[in-house]
Formats: structure tokens, sequence, C-alpha cells
């Protein structure tokens, strides 16, 4: 299942921003894709975390930084929450306009 949580979001150094979350509804495999639209920033990096009550959240395998400008994704497998999102931030100075969705499946 696809699930577009982010559009045209503009990601600035010291604000954190989190998705909405995305139920896994039974599936374990998770797949981030995004495209950046501008960058200025000097690093962009992504988690995937998960949590089962929405309210602690961890996460899931390793943080993804080092971006460019277009489209990019990773693969997260062995997910074993039952809710994902992404948490967006800048590392250094600057900004980051970006659009990101998440791809869910059972393997």
């Amino acid at each position: 299942m696809y699930a577009a949580v982010s559009n045209k979001l503009s990601v600035v150094n010291g604000v954190d921003q989190f998705s909405s979350a995305v139920a896994m509804s039974g599936s374990n495999a998770a797949r981030v894709e995004f495209t950046i639209f501008a960058n200025s920033a000097t690093s962009l990096s992504i988690d995937l975390q998960g949590s089962n009550d929405l309210q602690n959240w961890a996460i899931v395998g390793s943080a993804h930084t080092g971006y460019v400008v277009g489209y990019n994704s990773f693969a997260e497998t062995a997910v074993s929450f039952q809710f994902v999102r992404l948490r967006q931030y800048v590392v250094g100075t600057g900004t980051v306009i970006i659009a990101a969705g998440i791809n869910t499946a059972a393997l």
C-alpha cells in the first residue's frame, strides 16, 4: 500500500519534521520514496520510525543521509511495528524542499 506523507515540505535546520503515521496492516517491509525539489542544506537525513502504540517511536534500520536533488529511495525489511512514519531533518545549515511517500508490502 502506498501513502503520500508530505508534499513540497520545507525542512529547515533545527526543526525536525515528522510525517503522519502509516498503518503497516500486516506488512513487514517498507520502501521510502522521496523527491528533493531544492536543496541548500548541508545534509538531509531521513529516518523511518516504527511504533506499536503511536506514542513511543524507534528508528527502523539505520538513519539515511546525504541525498541530492531528484528522486531517491531506500527500503527497510523485517519491520516489526504496527505503524511507521518519517522523521526528516537537516544536519548543518540550510533548507530542503521535499515530497515523500511510504510503500508497505508483505514479504
